[in-house]
């Protein structure tokens, strides 16, 4: 997390309450809503509340507006191109750097995560299937020498994952799979350009009807 102090558990842990609030649809975007009455409904105080706000406002997630309130930012289709950019570009430079340092260890759980998109249930949350492909990324990413890349990467998927709901049909999930089965061949290979631009150019590429589900 952003910000560090000695009620940092509390603030952690309104934080992720925020997020989950958001995910479900409780805390809808575009909505005003009173920094009082969110603490109150919440069952703690302004002070936590506020530091779990002002990462959140970092992040991009909430505007905070002085004597008013907090606005649940909404995202709009060129805001999800826009970040989907941002992403390849993100994944890009990581990936540079950590391909070199990856193992049959990293390769191993990569496939297992990818396995698990095809076999999960059609009526699984689209956060779930969400998760399984963050988890996927993960396997490699957690090995990149450059902790701030993987920070802000995963500050903008995170973006994406909460406003964005994906059609997880039959069709994405294999357009999916297949892209990662190319991404664990590259990484086998050892061509660390050639998969960074497959992750930047195919892989983040913005395709309206996967990237929402309205």
């Amino acid at each position: 997390m952003m910000y560090a102090d000695s009620g940092g558990l509390l603030r952690t842990a309104l934080y992720e309450k925020l997020l989950e609030d958001m995910k479900s649809g409780k805390l809808e975007p575009g909505k005003l809503i009173s920094i009082k009455k969110l603490a109150d409904e919440l069952g703690t105080s302004k002070t936590p509340l506020r530091e779990a706000l002002l990462q959140m406002q970092v992040e991009g997630f909430v505007t905070i507006l002085p004597q008013r309130g907090v606005v649940i930012n909404a995202l709009t289709h060129e805001d999800k191109r826009h970040i989907f950019e941002v992403c390849g570009g993100l994944e890009y430079q990581a990936v540079i750097s950590t391909l070199p340092l990856l193992t049959e260890a990293h390769i191993l759980e990569m496939e297992m995560y990818n396995g698990q998109i095809m076999i999960s249930s059609q009526g699984e949350r689209f956060e779930d299937c969400n998760a399984l492909n963050t988890n996927f990324h993960n396997a490699y990413l957690k090995a990149c020498p450059n902790p701030y890349l993987v920070y802000l990467l995963n500050m903008y998927r995170a973006r994406l994952f909460v406003f964005t709901e994906r059609d997880w049909g039959e069709k994405f999930r294999e357009a999916n799979y297949n892209e990662h089965n190319e991404i664990i061949n590259l990484v086998r290979a050892g061509d660390a350009k050639k998969m960074a631009e497959y992750i930047r150019d195919v892989h983040w590429r913005y395709v309206e009807e996967w990237a929402v589900c309205d």
